[in-house]
């Protein structure tokens, strides 16, 4: 009698309820609290910007965004007249290409001693690319490197064309005020300045 009365008690639903709760209170006893999640670090952008970067000046974009590349550059010495001095230029592709071609023209006035071209092979994204050109002056005034930078791909080529300002000797303010004109005055014809997209042909 009393072993069928116990088999009762413990098939009851009530009973079947305690047992479970009084099991589970014991398992979380039993089991330590989770550790607290720590955030891991963000590491910090420095792609933007690389170091040395800051003291550079933008190259002025003549021509529509389609090469996928960006132009800063430097004036190493301060222009002298007659005196030969030197441009660092310095290419920022964002993106990757086979050929990176570039082509450096002065305009009237401003004589472009060397470094007029230069090509660079395999290119790849948030690369560093730095050329120096050597330009002379007749006279004092504000002055304008053109500068083409051609990337090429087995695909296609995009071109974009930037200017490069360059004051030389002692000039007015307001004559630097008039990028329009050259050192004597006169105003400068510009070549309206092209970007184009094209496909290489096979062989070339």
């Amino acid at each position: 009698m009393m072993h069928r009365r116990f088999l009762t008690i413990a098939t009851s639903p009530f009973a079947a309820i305690a047992l479970a709760a009084l099991l589970s209170g014991c398992g979380r006893d039993d089991e330590a609290p989770p550790p607290p999640t720590v955030p891991e670090p963000v590491a910090a952008d420095t792609a933007a910007v690389a170091p040395g970067d800051e003291a550079l000046a933008n190259a002025v974009v003549t021509s529509k965004t389609a090469a996928a590349v960006d132009l800063k550059y430097d004036v190493l010495a301060k222009p002298a007249v007659g005196q030969p001095f030197e441009i660092e230029l310095t290419f920022l592709p964002r993106l990757a290409a086979d050929v990176l071609e570039i082509e450096v023209t002065g305009i009237p006035g401003l004589e472009l001693v060397s470094g007029g071209s230069a090509r660079i092979e395999a290119v790849n994204a948030g690369d560093r690319h730095s050329t120096r050109v050597l330009v002379r002056a007749d006279a004092a005034g504000l002055y304008y490197v053109g500068v083409v930078a051609k990337m090429m791909t087995q695909v296609q080529s995009d071109v974009r064309t930037f200017s490069v300002p360059v004051v030389v000797g002692e000039v007015a303010a307001a004559e630097k005020a008039a990028p329009g004109t050259d050192a004597t005055g006169q105003a400068i014809e510009s070549m309206p300045a092209s970007e184009s997209t094209t496909k290489p042909v096979d062989g070339q």
